[in-house]
């Protein structure tokens, strides 16, 4: 059950987050950071994850973090079984990239509603020099595209997931109310 509250907690966070992203898109100007995004709206102020974010991140950049942080939540969370590394991983290394201190402290915001948020994270690599045979290498294959569509993918010893096909409702069974 206690899963059922973090999850939940966790689209608050992602509701907040959707729009503080708002707020900054609407200001328009390169000019304006996030400091400013605060001073002009106070129910944004109230979040302490946001006082996190460098108070000199302009406000367009903050909107492009954010939304790279934040836009495979919803799909991850309506997972049966979270990936919650990968969430946490998703906002470091996008809005916190080059803010260790502000990352803490965002860990620190999380953690009241979320106690394991950002637990047991690897440490962050050090970005390589990229030759051009290693170039080659990130280009993914068809096989790789294949891998990553969930509803295609399957493990070999993983049973066989609900499916809207298959099941002749529209929405499969929540994860965290088995048997609805």
């Amino acid at each position: 059950m206690k899963d059922a509250f973090e999850r939940r907690a966790l689209l608050l966070h992602l509701g907040d987050a959707l729009h503080a992203i708002d707020a900054a898109l609407a200001v328009g100007a390169t000019r304006h950071t996030v400091r400013d995004l605060l001073d002009a709206h106070a129910n944004l102020a109230t979040h302490a994850w946001l006082a996190a974010v460098s108070p000199e991140t302009k406000a367009a950049d903050f909107a492009k973090q954010a939304s790279a942080s934040f836009a495979a939540w919803p799909a991850q969370l309506l997972e049966e079984q979270v990936d919650y590394a990968q969430l946490a991983l998703a906002v470091r290394d996008n809005l916190f990239a080059d803010n260790a201190s502000g990352w803490r402290t965002y860990v620190d915001a999380m953690k009241r509603e979320v106690e394991w948020f950002g637990d047991a994270l690897p440490e962050r690599a050090e970005p390589a020099a990229q030759t051009f045979e290693s170039a080659d290498a990130d280009v993914p294959s068809a096989d790789a595209a294949d891998a990553a569509d969930v509803e295609r993918a399957k493990a070999q010893d993983e049973p066989q997931r609900e499916s809207v096909e298959s099941n002749g409702r529209l929405y499969p069974s929540w994860p965290w109310k088995p048997g609805v």
